[in-house]
């Protein structure tokens, strides 16, 4: 019995040591816990309004932002802005036709989601705007020499764009300003 409270009374230092690390070691954790909620709170900005998913402003931004987004594609796939833009020195006819081609159809793709926000009417004709310009530039290309250079390309697509007198991608913008006027 000698040597159990023996053991006990030698324990006993090391159970209180280990009990007050333990109890010093939860008071930190809290007060490091508490300080964090303090500077959190501090640093978020006073609480602002969020239109619901159900507001007609919610909506009426969502619709505003993918016309923006829809609008610079449709500028971006004119023919001149293409050719301004993707030209480089040294090029290809070939090149020039496969760079254009390639923008035309990542830049689309890029903005397929914002469908949902627009009407029907412009999602067709920005649809068509798409199609109508891959097949142009294409019909222009077909005629190329095939050692002709981008530069003979886009001066050949520039003079082609001339003759028409409204691009589908004009046409699609157009249509679609009318109906982001009408959101606003």
């Amino acid at each position: 019995m000698n040597t159990v409270i023996q053991v006990i009374i030698d324990l006993l230092p090391i159970l209180i040591v280990i009990g007050t690390a333990i109890y010093i070691f939860h008071e930190a954790l809290r007060f490091i816990e508490a300080r964090d909620k303090r500077q959190m709170a501090a640093q978020t900005l006073p609480d602002t309004p969020m239109p619901t998913r159900g507001s007609s402003e919610f909506v009426s931004k969502l619709r505003l932002q993918a016309a923006e987004r829809f609008s610079l594609y449709l500028e971006r796939i004119n023919p001149g802005r293409l050719v301004m833009r993707l030209h480089r020195n040294g090029m290809s006819a070939t090149m020039l036709q496969n760079e254009m081609l390639r923008t035309i159809r990542e830049e689309f793709d890029h903005n397929l989601s914002q469908q949902i926000y627009i009407s029907e009417g412009s999602w067709e004709l920005i649809k068509n705007a798409q199609i109508e310009m891959i097949k142009f530039i294409n019909a222009t290309g077909h005629g190329m020499e095939r050692d002709a250079s981008g530069l003979d390309f886009g001066d050949k697509l520039l003079k082609a764009a001339g003759r028409i007198e409204r691009l589908p991608s004009d046409i699609a913008l157009t249509y679609l300003r009318n109906e982001s006027r009408k959101v606003m």
